[in-house]
């Protein structure tokens, strides 16, 4: 079955690794397109990429003294003047911190007030760019929605209506399971049974929310967040697409939201082509030929 390479709309290509061997992982994968989603100061400028297609939103916009430093803007230049310094047409903006293993229902504190971000997705609207958000907690979400985000990244412990809003204004959710369920794996030794047993709720929660969304019509797209500790590049896309299919999403659209879905959120012109065997997707090993660049499709 010929599609549409998968897209993978939130990703860091500087952690997890050297980011050229990142690339490599990805577009061996079956990955074709991905966004990454913050590069602290501009550290991946010149890179070449090749052949994987990269959206950059480039460093994340955060607050000093909050989260998302190792991520984050800190170059000495005006809010303006970071905004159109975006690679790309998206921004990232950082709206909370993060999910606590600790206690249920935790978040990191909130760094923007709501007129705070309205005028950010203000000033990068008139510079013909969209915001996507990286938040938790149901107010959080909510405030970014209302703000004119237009993709909420993790949303963890987000509400039903806040995602009735999402699908009435087309905001589109990254919900980044699989980034929290493999921290049960714990390679490390870094979690106490008290904090697994944290992560696990946070995951099987935000699974719910997946079901809801999808049955409600809030756009779901595939990021993984890789690059994280433990959200290993390339094959924890199907990971992500597995929790997917325990979320009650059918097999037909989940494809449509791992390939085309991808493409058109992030406004790019699908240039990769992959062969996959419907009938082991979204298993590894699904993908069944390299991928073809357009022009090369037979």
């Amino acid at each position: 079955m010929k599609c549409p390479a998968f897209v993978d709309t939130h990703l860091h290509l500087s952690l997890g690794g050297d980011p050229r061997e990142n690339v490599r992982r990805q577009y061996n994968a079956g990955i074709g397109l991905v966004r990454d989603a913050g590069d602290r100061d501009a550290c991946l400028d010149g890179l070449d990429f090749s052949p994987l297609q990269v959206v950059r939103t480039g460093p994340a916009l955060f607050k000093p003294g909050y989260y998302g430093a190792f991520i984050g803007d800190q170059r000495d230049l005006s809010l303006e003047e970071k905004i159109s310094s975006s690679p790309s047409k998206f921004v990232k903006v950082l709206l909370t911190g993060l999910v606590s293993f600790d206690e249920y229902g935790v978040i990191g504190k909130t760094q923007w007030s709501a007129g705070e971000l309205r005028e950010l997705v203000k000033i990068a609207s008139r510079r013909g760019k969209k915001v996507m958000v990286h938040v938790n907690s149901d107010a959080a979400c909510r405030m970014a929605v209302e703000a004119g985000a237009h993709s909420l990244e993790h949303g963890y412990f987000i509400g039903r209506d806040t995602l009735k809003m999402m699908a009435d204004r087309h905001v589109y959710w990254t919900p980044t399971v699989a980034a929290m369920a493999n921290q049960l794996q714990d390679p490390d030794g870094r979690f106490s049974l008290a904090q697994r047993q944290v992560i696990e709720k946070n995951y099987r929660r935000q699974l719910e929310m997946i079901n809801f969304a999808y049955e409600v019509g809030t756009p779901l797209t595939i990021g993984t967040d890789s690059g994280s500790y433990n959200v290993f590049h390339g094959e924890v896309f199907f990971q992500e697409l597995e929790l997917y299919c325990q979320a009650g999403i059918r097999h037909e659209d989940l494809l449509n939201m791992a390939t085309i879905a991808g493409w058109e959120m992030l406004e790019v012109p699908v240039g990769r082509w992959i062969d996959i065997d419907f009938d082991r997707f979204p298993a590894v090993g699904c993908v069944i030929t390299e991928i073809k660049q357009a022009g090369n499709v037979s």
